[in-house]
């Protein structure tokens, strides 16, 4: 146990289950563009396993990334069913990498995307892009979009705001725990903005040393996963030459092993497989990845750094 000196989180689908979050945020929010943009309307169209194919290319940690590649994607090539459609966005998403959205455009080449991207316009600050306001507003609802983006809501006014459907999946104990054994050098590395990480995961955010933490939506877009920015500011803030990063996506595991090339650091990857759509593959594909080790949840971490990792 005395091998590592801090512990680093991924959110979601770490801390927190958002397949009724984020997950029915990316769906609404391409079933919103294509009924207002196309006219289109596509029953259920968007699946959780569909969303984790994207997630699983590695360059999908951003799921506005998401919602914009879906909804080009259709609006580039209009299908006639909902089955047509899927099996489409399925070779999209098989053909996606970790450069994200990138890839997807250069699938998407042989169509004439040029006049859907200026419809988008993405990726653009909110205040500026059609999808990305879109897929804020929903996320967020009225009152937190205000506090994010100091934006009155435009599109979606009226709607429960898919962040409240966050489920915090650790521990007050396990974090606890943690913090003790980590002498209080445990950090977010995230996604999300600092807004939505302190709103859902109010009851143990006391534990992380907030200086520490980077919210990437905070950020510049070049430091999203799988960039190791995050992860070595994170270390080098707590003064740790060692980590435990406890992630649950292809990019999280990227992002550390790059970490780890790039400072020499010792940081062992945990993958987090519970909160999945589909936990088996998650678990399958992680071992595969070559995770250090693997957890159903956060929950289970303490034993995994006791009993595995310093062995």
């Amino acid at each position: 146990m005395d091998d590592f000196d801090c512990a680093l989180f991924d959110i979601d689908g770490v801390l927190v289950d958002i397949r009724k979050s984020y997950n029915d945020a990316i769906k609404k929010t391409v079933e919103f563009v294509l009924s207002h943009v196309a006219g289109k309307k596509y029953s259920n169209l968007v699946t959780d396993s569909l969303i984790l194919r994207f997630r699983q290319s590695g360059g999908f940690n951003n799921d506005t990334d998401t919602s914009y590649a879906i909804a080009l994607s259709m609006l580039a090539n209009p299908q006639r069913t909902v089955t047509e459609a899927r099996k489409f966005l399925l070779q999209v998403a098989e053909n996606a990498d970790e450069t994200g959205i990138s890839s997807v455009e250069k699938f998407l080449s042989g169509y004439d995307i040029a006049k859907h991207k200026e419809t988008l316009v993405y990726p653009a600050p909110v205040k500026d892009s059609y999808i990305g306001r879109v897929f804020d507003e929903l996320f967020y609802g009225p009152e937190l979009f205000r506090k994010q983006n100091g934006l009155d809501p435009k599109y979606c006014t009226n709607m429960k705001p898919f962040i409240k459907k966050d489920r915090l999946v650790v521990s007050k104990k396990t974090m606890k725990v943690l913090h003790d054994r980590f002498d209080g050098k445990l950090a977010i590395v995230s996604g999300r903005s600092r807004l939505a990480a302190e709103y859902s995961l109010k009851p143990v955010m006391n534990y992380f040393k907030m200086d520490a933490c980077v919210f990437l939506e905070d950020e510049k877009r070049e430091y999203a996963k799988p960039n190791p920015y995050s992860v070595k500011r994170a270390m080098s803030i707590m003064k740790a030459a060692t980590a435990v990063y406890a992630g649950d996506s292809e990019e999280d595991m990227l992002m550390a092993r790059r970490a780890e090339r790039e400072t020499g650091a010792k940081i062992a990857f945990v993958g987090i497989y519970g909160f999945s759509s589909q936990p088996g593959k998650t678990l399958k594909l992680l071992k595969e990845h070559g995770a250090d080790a693997v957890s159903r949840s956060v929950d289970g971490l303490p034993t995994i750094i006791n009993k595995v990792l310093a062995a």
